[in-house]
């Protein structure tokens, strides 16, 4: 796992980050700038390709926890699965009807 690191280079106020915008936005292509206002972290300005990277790790991990969430849903019901508890398909087309 990667571990954010904010150190004193990548740490820029906000008014420097006004008056030097286009230096910042080159900067921000080494590692993420972490935007701070009153001595308080307030934003992050970053590479596109890296924020592009973690939007797609994100959407990898959604998918990987709903797989894992469909499987142990299935596992479960066939674990608990009882004949007694079916309905018969003339059932299920009198709930349609």
């Amino acid at each position: 796992m990667t571990i954010l690191r904010i150190d004193r280079d990548h740490m820029v106020s906000s008014s420097e980050l006004v008056r030097n915008f286009s230096q910042m936005l080159d900067k921000s292509k080494e590692g993420p700038l972490f935007i701070m206002r009153n001595n308080d972290v307030e934003g992050i300005m970053m590479d596109i390709e890296e924020y592009e990277m973690l939007l797609e790790k994100i959407e990898y991990l959604e998918n990987q926890l709903e797989d894992s969430y469909i499987e142990n849903a299935v596992k479960d019901r066939k674990e608990n699965f009882s004949l007694d508890e079916t309905i018969t398909e003339e059932e299920i087309m009198d709930m349609l009807d």
